[in-house]
């Protein structure tokens, strides 16, 4: 089946490149840890997935990248759920029923990551980082101290999580654990939405010239639209209508204008466009907004913007 059909695509998008240039310059400036909170469903965990499969593009054989992710969102989690759940999430599943064996298991994937780069360096993603405690920071701490003391390799941990992460700092270091600051919170980047009519068309843009399948193949706008792209269509042409009625559906919604849209909302739209609607135009044709009402309605993509803003109510 094509990706729309899977929903299992990453789109390019501003904010996704401003995500890598940052993390880029954070490990080139030898930064030892840093934050990036940001509203959920707005592409963090993809953007994580993006640079792992692609650091080589940026960063070459001088480092090794891994992520995991802090699945208990129990409170008190034992030592042993814990790096069991990280190595879980590292699709390193082990039976190890002892905290020591798990922590072991989850220190030799760092050192297999370092081993064989040319700055002997690691870079750890730590999604969903809200859920640590001072208790789960003081571990990785002390898994940190030994890469380095004992096998002589550097960390660099990237902690990215919700919102609430970026008050982390603040309340650590009111708390005087300055320590756990120091190592994990040296600089934050906040994550971004689709926020403006540059974003979309950027990122509509992406289905017209960087989407391809496979590898090599047909655009995904030329895939579902083949008659209407060999006569010149566009679906970027349509950017300017698309976000307008969008806006329409937000301001019918009462949602902040300056709230941006989810990547999860953005794109169970455009699936829905894709698949329904774009393989009905015609050479010269271009999207009904009268459609585009109906996909909104249809994928009630509003949905996660609105769950956002009674978040933000609460």
């Amino acid at each position: 089946m094509h990706p729309v059909e899977l929903d299992d695509y990453v789109i390019p998008t501003n904010a996704l490149e401003a995500f890598v240039n940052v993390c880029v310059g954070w490990i080139n400036s030898n930064l030892v840890g840093a934050l990036v909170p940001g509203l959920q469903r707005i592409g963090k965990s993809l953007a994580i997935e993006y640079f792992v499969a692609n650091y080589r593009r940026w960063l070459g054989k001088s480092v090794g990248v891994v992520s995991a992710e802090v699945l208990s969102h129990k409170g008190g989690i034992s030592e042993g759920a814990f790096w069991g759940d990280l190595l879980r999430s590292m699709k390193r599943p082990t039976k190890k029923r002892s905290p020591e064996d798990r922590r072991d298991l989850f220190v030799g994937r760092l050192v297999e990551a370092a081993a064989r780069t040319e700055k002997r360096k690691v870079i750890i993603f730590i999604d969903e980082a809200q859920l640590l405690d001072d208790s789960l920071f003081k571990l990785l701490i002390g898994v940190h101290n030994e890469l380095w003391r004992i096998y002589r390799i550097k960390c660099v941990w990237i902690l990215v999580g919700q919102p609430e992460l970026e008050t982390v700092a603040s309340t650590f270091i009111a708390e005087g654990k300055r320590q756990v600051v120091g190592r994990f919170m040296a600089d934050t980047y906040v994550f971004q939405p689709l926020t403006s009519i540059t974003d979309f068309k950027a990122a509509l843009e992406c289905y017209d010239l960087n989407l391809c399948y496979p590898v090599g193949g047909p655009s995904f706008t030329e895939h579902f639209a083949p008659t209407a792209w060999e006569a010149g269509y566009r679906l970027a042409s349509d950017a300017d209508m698309i976000y307008g009625r969008i806006t329409q559906a937000r301001t019918d919604n009462g949602l902040p204008e300056e709230q941006g849209m989810t990547m999860q909302g953005f794109t169970t739209l455009m699936n829905w466009i894709l698949i329904n609607s774009l393989p009905t135009l015609k050479p010269g044709d271009k999207l009904d907004s009268k459609v585009v009402d109906e996909a909104i309605v249809a994928t009630n993509c509003m949905i996660f913007e609105q769950q956002e803003a009674l978040l933000a109510t609460a």
